[in-house]
């Protein structure tokens, strides 16, 4: 059974920080050093100061890397720069944004799940962990008994249950209303009303969570609690009250939410084994199919890549050096659905049927992921990267069949946009209601 609830939140206070705008980030692992640089100058109160903690070597031992972040937050707490809620509540949020051009909206709810094992199926993963970055969060966590930022989550509601109760709270005038850039904007309700906490809490008994990002924030929980349990340092009351990590829910058919491609980028291969790649995909793939006409751009490429339908699997490709871009297509011999039910991913079958075929073991350092596909081209142009292949998100229609089946799609598979902001809710790991 999914344990959801609500809790009592810190929320920045205006009064002390002044624009809410300038003090949330997004989440850790989008915080490049030079955004990092740029939000610690954006607020003395900027919540990377806390998340981000004093590096983003994610391969670094935990260790005493958060021994200041302990002391900064516990400052905060006194002096006020945050405000804790008088009761127990859930945090509804809307996300408005532009995205090629259009508005979209995206709804979630924040509370506390319970925390769950992955073989007790209320709660399933859909890609691996690393653990380097697995021990960075136990170590922030050990650090400020904090949850900073919420992992977001998915699940299904096909009668719109939910969303009725949503219209009703969302009908009133928000609790925080912020523009965090140009084109965004948040909304923040707390829904405090026992009778329609009641109703979600119950919606969630029999409804699974599919993890959606932030798999590493909730193994690092897992581990958290049970580090703290073997230790002793707390008395177990009940699950709800210590077994919990924040998150904030979307319903699978939410129409803001996107699911973005990761592309694939190779380079520092050997001329052999460059050959080698460009052969594997001539067995499998045909180039150019007819009727598409021949393109120059990285955007024309992609358009022609996403704009096939689900059974036809194809692939971009840019480079190597002096060849234009292509598309490619499964050969009508190869029959995909032999492959298992991931093959329903043309990602999955780039990796598994060409790339760990040919690179072996030396696939971690010869490819890497990245979502923006104009930065593929010119990474393959400048001549950095041999080859880009641009692929189309993962099907979400597929997403649901095959997670809750215990299947963990490829690395770099999904790319959620857009993520959720880190700081406007923070959940205190004390075990009070």
């Amino acid at each position: 059974m999914v344990v959801f609830r609500p809790f009592r939140g810190w929320k920045y206070n205006p009064d002390v920080v002044g624009d809410l705008a300038k003090v949330i980030s997004p989440p850790y692992d989008l915080i490049t050093p030079e955004l990092q640089e740029s939000l610690l100058k954006r607020s003395p109160y900027n919540v990377v100061h806390l998340e981000a903690g004093e590096n983003l070597d994610w391969n670094a031992p935990g260790g005493n890397t958060y021994r200041n972040t302990t002391d900064l937050f516990e400052e905060w707490l006194r002096r006020g720069v945050l405000r804790r809620e008088p009761e127990p509540c859930f945090y509804l949020s809307q996300h408005i944004f532009r995205f090629q051009g259009e508005t979209k909206s995206r709804i979630g709810i924040t509370g506390c799940i319970g925390l769950a094992e992955y073989d007790s199926h209320e709660v399933f993963p859909h890609e691996f962990t690393e653990e380097p970055a697995v021990l960075d969060r136990v170590a922030l966590m050990e650090a400020c008994n904090a949850n900073f930022s919420p992992i977001m989550s998915l699940y299904r509601d096909p009668a719109k249950y939910l969303t009725r109760i949503f219209e009703e709270v969302m009908s009133a005038t928000p609790d925080i209303h912020v523009r965090p850039e140009e084109d965004q904007e948040l909304s923040l309700w707390l829904l405090s009303s026992p009778e329609q906490q009641t109703r979600i809490r119950q919606f969630f008994n029999d409804t699974p969570i599919f993890l959606a990002d932030g798999h590493h924030r909730y193994e690092a929980a897992l581990r958290f609690q049970a580090k703290r349990a073997k230790a002793g340092g707390y008395e177990i009351v009940s699950p709800e009250e210590n077994d919990s990590v924040m998150m904030t829910l979307i319903e699978f058919d939410d129409p803001g939410l996107l699911v973005l491609p990761y592309h694939r980028v190779v380079e520092g291969l050997t001329g052999e084994l460059l050959a080698e790649l460009q052969h594997r995909l001539l067995q499998l793939f045909d180039v150019n199919p007819g009727g598409l006409p021949p393109v120059d751009t990285a955007e024309d490429l992609l358009e022609q890549v996403v704009g096939q339908n689900n059974d036809a699997k194809v692939v971009g490709v840019l480079g190597p050096s002096g060849e234009s871009p292509r598309l490619l297509s499964l050969k009508k011999i190869v029959n995909w659905q032999e492959w298992g039910p991931l093959a329903v991913s043309e990602a999955w079958i780039l990796e598994e049927q060409v790339l760990k075929p040919v690179l072996g073991d030396l696939l971690p350092d010869r490819v890497t992921y990245i979502h923006d596909h104009v930065q593929a081209m010119a990474q393959v142009n400048s001549g950095d990267s041999q080859m880009a292949f641009l692929v189309k998100p993962f099907p979400m229609d597929q997403f649901y069949d095959v997670v809750s089946q215990g299947q963990r799609l490829p690395r770099k598979s999904t790319f959620f946009y857009p993520k959720l902001p880190t700081g406007l809710v923070i959940n205190q790991l004390d075990g009070s209601l």
